[in-house]
C-alpha cells in the first residue's frame, strides 16, 4: 500500500520526483541519504503491473514487481522522503523555484525536479494482445525469454525490430515463427538470417490470437490459426513527457524508431535547467535494473548540482548578496540598526533640485526616504530586505509622510518601471557582474532631465570592510565610466563625511557622484 502524505503550499523541497518506480525511488534514496528534503509523486500506475515478476535484478531475480517498489518506498521513508499519492498535470516555473501541479490542485515546490515517470506501450491493435499482455504477450527477451524457453512463440512482424526480437527469442526455442502483419516483412541480411536459423516466415496479417483461459494461437485473415505458447509483439514507447510541455522539454524519436522519450545529456539533465529525467521516460531499453541504477546515478547528479548551488549561496550570503542575509542582519540588531537621520550627502546634494518623483535605492530603514517625502518629493523606496522595508513602511506612519515601499533584489528583479527626477543610491552593496546590472537599472531608472546621485564610503586600499573588498562592488567610479552622451558629471569627488551621531560605519571619506540627465 502507498504511503499518502499531505502537501503544504508552503514547502519547497529540494527535489521532486514525478515517478515512483524504480528510477525514481532509486534517486529518492540517493538523495534522501544525502539528507536532501525529497518529495515522490506517484500516480500508482507502474508500467510493469501486468507482470507476475520480474527478472535479471541481481539479488533480486524473481520478485513480484510490486514487491521491490513497497521495499523501495519503506527505505526512501526510513530516510526521511515523502511519498505522495497523485497525479502530475504539469511542471512550471524555473530553476530553484519550480512547481510541480497535481490533479486536484494540489502542488510541490522544489528546487530540481526529476521525471521518472516511464514510459506507455501502445500495443498493436490486435483483438487478445492487451489481454494477455506482460503474461503470454511479451516483447523483450531478457525481461520473460527464460520463462517462454523451448515453446511455441509467433513473433508478430509490425516494424523493422522483428527481425532482431526473432532472432533473441530463437536463442530460447527452436519454434520460432514470423508472421508479417504488415508492410514487406524481413529483408535482405535479416531474412537470410532468420532462414539460417530455421525461423519460419508467414504471411498475414493476423486477426485475434486465440483465447482459452490463457494463449492457444493466433488466428490469421485466411482463417488459419498458428499454435502458440507465447506471442512477440513490438509496442510504441511514448514517454510520459507530457507533464513537462509547459516547459518547452525536448522530446526526441528512439535511436530503432519505435517511440519517443525525453532527451537528457550524459548527467540526466535535459534542455530545461533544473530538470533531470531517468528511466523509461529517457531510455525505453532499460530493464528495472538498469532503471533503478540510471535513478541513483541521475539522484547523486542532482545532489552534486544542489552542493554547488548551496556552496554559491553561502558565498554570496557572506558578502551580503541575499535578502536572506540582510534579514537576517537587521533582525539580529533588534529595533534599528542605522540612526534614522538622512545621509549627509543626500541632504547637500538636493538642496538644489526642485522636488518631483524619486527613487530610494538600498534605502534600508528608510531615514533618506522618509527626509525626501518631507521636503516634498514623491518617494518609491526599494530595499531587498523586506524587514528592513517594513521599519520604513512604520515610520513613515510615525512620521505621516507617503512613500511607497517596495523589497526587490535590483540584480535579479526590476526596478519599479518609472522615470525618476532623483534616483538616489547611498552606500549601495551592489556587486559587479558581467552585465553592470545594479549600473544600468541606476542610469535607465532616471527620467530625461532627471539626477542620479551615488555616494559610497572612498576605501583606502588597505581598509576591508567586513573582510571584503571593496573592488568588488559597484562604485560611484564605475558608474561615472557608464555614463555616455546625454550624460553631465556635476560632482564627482571625494568628501569627509559627517556621520549622524549613532550611526556605525568605519570614519572613512565619502565618494559623491552626482550626474544630470539631458531632457
Amino acid at each position: 500500500m502507498r504511503t499518502v502524505v499531505a502537501i503544504t503550499s508552503t514547502d519547497l523541497a529540494d527535489v521532486a520526483i514525478v515517478g515512483g518506480g524504480a528510477a525514481g525511488l532509486a534517486a529518492a534514496l540517493q538523495l534522501t541519504r544525502a539528507r536532501r528534503s525529497v518529495v515522490v509523486i506517484d500516480a500508482g500506475e507502474p508500467r510493469n503491473a501486468p507482470a507476475a515478476h520480474m527478472h535479471a535484478y541481481l539479488g533480486s531475480d524473481g520478485l513480484p514487481p510490486g514487491e521491490l517498489l513497497a521495499r523501495g518506498r519503506d527505505e526512501v521513508q526510513g530516510y526521511g522522503g515523502r511519498i505522495v499519492a497523485g497525479t502530475v498535470t504539469t511542471v512550471t516555473g524555473g530553476e530553484g523555484q519550480l512547481r510541480v501541479h497535481l490533479a486536484g490542485g494540489d502542488a510541490v515546490d522544489a528546487r530540481r525536479v526529476l521525471v521518472a515517470a516511464g514510459l506507455v506501450d501502445e500495443l498493436p491493435q490486435i483483438a487478445g494482445v492487451a489481454e494477455r499482455w506482460g503474461r503470454d504477450v511479451l516483447h523483450c527477451p531478457y525481461c520473460h525469454g527464460w520463462e517462454v524457453r523451448d515453446q511455441r512463440i509467433v513473433v508478430i512482424a509490425t516494424g523493422p525490430m522483428a527481425a532482431h526480437q526473432a532472432l533473441l527469442f530463437r536463442q530460447l526455442s527452436d519454434d520460432v515463427v514470423v508472421v508479417v502483419h504488415g508492410g514487406a516483412g524481413p529483408e535482405g541480411d535479416d531474412l537470410r538470417r532468420l532462414l539460417a536459423r530455421r525461423v519460419r516466415i508467414v504471411d498475414g496479417p493476423v486477426t485475434e490470437l486465440v483465447l482459452d483461459e490463457g494463449l492457444r494461437g493466433v488466428r490469421l485473415a485466411d482463417g488459419r490459426v498458428l499454435d502458440a505458447d507465447a506471442v512477440v509483439v513490438q509496442p510504441r514507447f511514448v514517454a510520459r513527457s507530457e507533464v513537462l510541455a509547459d516547459l518547452g522539454v525536448r522530446v526526441v524519436p528512439t535511436p530503432m524508431g519505435t517511440g519517443e522519450v525525453i532527451e537528457t545529456d550524459a548527467r540526466g539533465a535535459t534542455s530545461v535547467p533544473g530538470v533531470y529525467a531517468a528511466g523509461n521516460v529517457s531510455d525505453v531499453s532499460a530493464q528495472v535494473l538498469q532503471a533503478a541504477a540510471e535513478g541513483s546515478r541521475v539522484g547523486a547528479v542532482i545532489n552534486a548540482d544542489l552542493a554547488v548551488e548551496d556552496a554559491e549561496r553561502a558565498v554570496a550570503a557572506l558578502a551580503g548578496d541575499t535578502a536572506e542575509h540582510w534579514d537576517h542582519r537587521y533582525a539580529d540588531v533588534g529595533d534599528r540598526m542605522w540612526s534614522g537621520r538622512p545621509n549627509s550627502a543626500l541632504v547637500a546634494e538636493v538642496a538644489d533640485l526642485e522636488p518631483g518623483t524619486a527613487l530610494d535605492v538600498g534605502c534600508g530603514e528608510g531615514a533618506d526616504a522618509i527626509w525626501l517625502a518631507e521636503q516634498g518629493w514623491r518617494v518609491t523606496a526599494v530595499d531587498i530586505s523586506s524587514v528592513a522595508v517594513e521599519r520604513g513602511r512604520q515610520g513613515a506612519e510615525q512620521a505621516g509622510v507617503q512613500v511607497e515601499w517596495v523589497a526587490l533584489d535590483i540584480l535579479r528583479e526590476p526596478l519599479p518601471a518609472a522615470g525618476y527626477d532623483l534616483v538616489s543610491a547611498q552606500y549601495p552593496a551592489f556587486r559587479h557582474d558581467a552585465d553592470d546590472t545594479a549600473i544600468r537599472a541606476l542610469v535607465d531608472a532616471v527620467a530625461p532631465g532627471g539626477t542620479l546621485l551615488v555616494v559610497h564610503h572612498a576605501f583606502d586600499g588597505e581598509h576591508r570592510p567586513h573582510g571584503f573588498d571593496p573592488g568588488d562592488y559597484v562604485q560611484p567610479d564605475d558608474v561615472a565610466r557608464c555614463l555616455g552622451e546625454g550624460w553631465t558629471i556635476e560632482v564627482h569627488e571625494r568628501r569627509s563625511r559627517v556621520r549622524p551621531p549613532g550611526s556605525p560605519g568605519p570614519d572613512v571619506p565619502d565618494a559623491v557622484l552626482r550626474a544630470r540627465r539631458s531632457t
